[in-house]
């Protein structure tokens, strides 16, 4: 159960700064530290991302001072008035953003980053299928794709859902779930190619309803499909 507690002021030590919490992020992962799926010391203060100024900074941090905006991610005790971040976390917190939007963006944001840029980098003309596209990632990971020339094919659960995919700029945009042939639509939209990579942050749900040998075209001299979790 959570709790509202007073405790400490905590202290910043050497590369860590300590932050004034305008905002913080609140993500699924919170619930897993807070129901046990993943360890954590009890009792603990849960959260790990957010929005603030620097209040005071810790022994060796030079290029960030007191006052400066920023944001963060992996920054356990987020959900306190006040909360130590490594330096090696720290992002700047652009003036023309929200507090609110500046805390939830961290953690979803280099997620989606890495995805396009490192899991597999998008090229030029090559087509992703975004699975969950109107989540916190898939709508970020759509804007991303886009923005390096990809194309993007989303699947989503509700109509609702699908307008707030296709305002992010999804190319199609289609509902998955019982009785949809995903490999099919797949097939469909893009004349029998398939996708260059899918990502999936949904599991179970759409793993039921892709063929995988018959969803993905090669990439290069790649033979098996790229399919990203």
């Amino acid at each position: 159960m959570l709790e509202f507690g007073e405790v400490p002021t905590p202290k910043p030590g050497a590369a860590e700064v300590l932050v004034d919490v305008e905002a913080a992020g609140v993500n699924f992962i919170d619930t897993y530290r807070r129901s046990g799926v993943y360890p954590m010391e009890y009792p603990h203060i849960v959260g790990s991302e957010g929005r603030g100024r620097i209040a005071e900074v810790g022994e060796g941090v030079e290029y960030w001072q007191v006052g400066d905006r920023v944001a963060w991610h992996e920054a356990p005790g987020s959900y306190a008035t006040q909360v130590v971040v490594n330096t090696d976390n720290l992002l700047r917190g652009p003036e023309g953003v929200s507090a609110e939007v500046a805390a939830a963006m961290p953690l979803q944001g280099l997620t989606a980053q890495y995805l396009a840029t490192s899991s597999h980098e998008i090229k030029p003309g090559q087509t992703a299928l975004v699975h969950a596209g109107a989540g916190g990632v898939g709508l970020l990971l759509t804007q991303i794709i886009k923005h390096l020339d990809g194309n993007v094919i989303s699947t989503v659960s509700t109509e609702e859902k699908a307008e707030l995919s296709r305002k992010a700029a999804a190319d199609e945009v289609f509902l998955y779930g019982e009785g949809v042939d995903i490999t099919a639509k797949v097939k469909e939209l893009t004349d029998g190619e398939g996708v260059d990579v899918a990502y999936d942050g949904v599991g179970e749900d759409t793993f039921a309803l892709v063929d995988f040998a018959d969803a993905y075209r090669a990439l290069g001299e790649r033979k098996s499909p790229a399919r990203l979790c």
